[in-house]
């Protein structure tokens, strides 16, 4: 069993790290092969239109030197001949060589597109590595935190002349009470394996203490009016919510992910021995409003209708959204302590969403097929713009879509290409040779039993169909096409950057952090992450109205090269931005790929 620890982990990655250098290093030293290789292919042709002339120049010379021999037989043609002899096998090895190099040529991209794949296994690999990092960190924080100890603390305090003996006894226990408190908690924080880094958040954090019981030991008066207390305070640390995230300056998902430490309840010392718990059973009142007519309100992915809105809602985190056809979502993530007012302004987007039509094509028998988005022309800025992104990803740029098109609402089903098979008796590459690719410590393994009907996890008609290739997508996007003489075929990457971003300058098409359960992706805080595929349309559709654009399955594209895009279940989240590329060899299916249909107009 590896060692989950963070210093272990740290190994780990510090390994893995070392083997993706290496990698990369011999990843460029390919490339400087094929491209030296086609540098040489080049000036073999030119050579070759080179030696063409020369051969037809000294056919040229023979002939004009047998001219000659007729007037004058004893006319010497032999070095003519020898010329014209010496232009054919230049020629000729000349031929040989460009064979020989478009075969290599050939040999050393089929090289390059695997490399490029093993690449995305160390990234990902790598990325993974550093998630549970950072999940490991919560959990030693989390621990070092929750622990109790025993206090003894004294306080003299001056009593006041309004108040009686009794009121300045109480007051010099409380503050006594209190002062063990925060030394607790000032404990907490020096003794942290990251007390360096955590105490730059120390003066924003709801970090806090239970109080257990505590024992007065002893209490007198002085003769200047003066009372002071001794006591001994028994105390449990707590970090309520997300706070561990907080401290470590992490994203609040690393703080819900893991099932073993659900959120807190939140603890305040009063007087005495009672506790006030900041629960469940705490209710606030939230009134939202914004600027619009006829927009919705999301409360944790639940919809409350339109504003103007008020709610009580628990006491802790919550994510409000706000969305309206043709505006960009106000998000906000509210801790929610008192009652709280929220007045949002919605701006209009850039592109018009609400033009968007809903398409779906009748297929023989009635059937329907893919549920499709109208999506207008437009222009966008396409790469990586965050400085996160590997080299294929890069420059970025502007680029434009001229011509309005169709695009699946959904990645393909399950039951969409059942139905594709059960017309046509289509055999997949799965199901034809050595079956289907999945994760097996970390890289692809292929397993002959593994096929679109069996993807090694439980699925239905509505999850999307996976252990497909590139040419089992296209024959089925072929077949779509004859059966509704609509022109059906992947998106370009071009087109489907495009409608990933919707808009979007980000990471994501919500912004530049994953959030938790917003995707299906490995470490997203999905009850599918790292374990499946989940239904299509599981989770909030982005602002074309497109759902599972990040994560669930990579998504094919139509290129010169094979490329999927949008990251998968068993991929990390930083795999998943709408910029990233998986350059994947001819051929290549997996329990983890998939695809998504584009109807041109």
């Amino acid at each position: 069993m590896s060692d989950k620890s963070v210093d272990g982990l740290e190994i780990q990655l510090e390994t893995k790290e070392a083997e993706y250098k290496a990698f990369i290093s011999s990843l460029n030293d390919l490339n400087t092969q094929v491209s030296g290789e086609q540098e040489r292919l080049n000036l073999l042709r030119n050579q070759g239109a080179e030696l063409q002339n020369a051969r037809a120049q000294a056919l040229l010379n023979m002939n004009e030197q047998y001219e000659a021999m007729v007037d004058n037989p004893e006319q010497d043609i032999a070095q003519a001949q020898n010329a014209y002899r010496q232009a054919i096998i230049n020629q000729k090895r000349n031929k040989e060589e460009i064979k020989e190099s478009v075969q290599l040529q050939e040999e050393l991209k089929a090289k390059l597109a695997q490399a490029n794949l093993e690449r995305f296994t160390l990234a990902n690999a790598r990325e993974a590595l550093i998630e549970e990092i950072r999940i490991a960190r919560v959990k030693r924080l989390r621990n070092e935190f929750e622990k109790q100890g025993e206090l003894q603390a004294k306080q003299m305090v001056t009593c006041d002349a309004q108040e009686t003996l009794k009121q300045c006894i109480t007051r010099s226990n409380q503050l006594a009470k209190q002062k063990a408190s925060k030394e607790f908690v000032d404990s907490l924080y020096a003794a942290a394996t990251e007390s360096k880094l955590i105490s730059n958040y120390k003066d924003d954090s709801a970090a806090q203490v239970r109080l257990l019981k505590h024992k007065v030991i002893s209490g007198e008066f002085s003769g200047q009016g003066n009372y002071t207390t001794s006591v001994t305070v028994e105390l449990q640390g707590s970090l309520p919510n997300v706070e561990a995230c907080k401290l470590l300056n992490l994203s609040a998902r690393y703080c819900t992910y893991d099932e073993e430490h659900p959120a807190t309840a939140a603890i305040n010392v009063d007087s005495g021995n009672n506790i006030s718990l900041d629960d469940n059973s705490v209710l606030y009142e939230v009134t939202i409003r914004s600027d619009q007519y006829d927009d919705e309100v999301f409360i944790d992915g639940v919809s409350y209708g339109s504003t103007k809105l008020s709610v009580m809602l628990s006491a802790g985190m919550h994510d409000i959204v706000i969305t309206k056809p043709g505006y960009l979502d106000y998000q906000q993530s509210l801790r929610l302590i008192k009652n709280t007012t929220i007045k949002a302004e919605l701006v209009k987007a850039s592109i018009n969403f609400a033009n968007g039509e809903k398409i779906q094509d009748i297929l023989p028998g009635d059937e329907l097929g893919p549920e499709l988005i109208g999506i207008p022309a437009g222009r966008f800025q396409m790469g990586d713009m965050k400085g996160a992104g590997l080299s294929n990803e890069k420059p970025a740029r502007g680029e434009e879509i001229l011509k309005a098109f169709a695009i699946g609402q959904s990645q393909i089903t399950v039951g969409d290409f059942k139905r594709f098979v059960k017309a046509t008796n289509y055999v997949t590459e799965a199901e034809s040779e050595n079956g289907c690719a999945a994760y097996i410590d970390g890289e692809p393994q292929y397993n002959s039993v593994l096929n679109w009907r069996n993807p090694g996890f439980k699925q239905t008609d509505e999850h999307p169909v996976v252990c497909v290739s590139d040419r089992d997508s296209k024959a089925y996007l072929a077949w779509l096409t004859k059966q509704t003489e609509r022109k059906y075929r992947l998106p370009n990457e071009l087109e489907w950057e495009y409608v990933a971003r919707a808009g979007s300058v980000d990471n994501y098409w919500w912004g530049n952090d994953i959030g938790n359960g917003k995707a299906n992706c490995a470490y997203c805080g999905s009850k599918w992450s790292n374990i499946s595929t989940a239904p299509v349309a599981s989770f909030r559709a982005n602002k074309f109205g497109l759902y599972d654009i990040v994560g669930n399955v990579w998504e094919l594209t139509n290129g010169a090269k094979v490329v999927a895009r949008g990251g998968a279940w068993n991929f990390a989240p930083k795999l998943a931005r709408t910029s990233v590329r998986l350059e994947l060899s001819p051929g290549f299916r997996s329990n983890y790929l998939g695809f998504r249909a584009l109807r041109e107009n």
